[in-house]
């Protein structure tokens, strides 16, 4: 990515935003299919449609995330073993964390998405969130 593309998350959603020559910062439409040229560079589609399983009531938390994980991953839910390993773009793990978040409803540190190296990595950092 170069410098004047930046990956934004907040509690909406999460985007690229690219630099104008004014200094401000544009939002990208990284929801819409085809709308963000970083988007399309990497090849980001939408998640797989079994991420509504995700939030369906009576869903154990863990087996949720790992739901929203394997969608995210174009993967089924049973290949999501904790030592894969994660191999997503820094958008694409954001995008995760934006969704665990969802799911938690507790903040969950980009620093600590982007150093995930599997997806156990990933389960752990809810897992940790639903111990505190």
């Amino acid at each position: 990515m170069s410098d004047h593309v930046r990956i934004r998350r907040d509690w909406i959603d999460v985007r690229h935003e690219y630099l104008q020559a004014d200094g401000k910062w544009m939002t990208a439409k990284c929801a819409e299919p085809g709308f963000c040229r970083e988007c399309n560079r990497d090849g980001e589609r939408q998640p797989l449609e079994f991420i509504s399983k995700a939030w369906v009531p009576g869903v154990d938390e863990l087996r949720a995330a790992r739901i929203i994980i394997a969608a995210h991953l174009y993967i089924p839910v049973k290949l999501a073993d904790d030592d894969a390993v994660l191999r997503a773009t820094d958008f694409r793990r954001l995008w995760i964390a934006f969704h665990l978040e969802r799911l938690t409803g507790l903040p969950i540190a980009d620093a600590d998405v982007l150093a995930a190296r599997t997806i156990g990595d990933l389960i752990s950092l809810v897992a940790m969130q639903e111990a505190a």
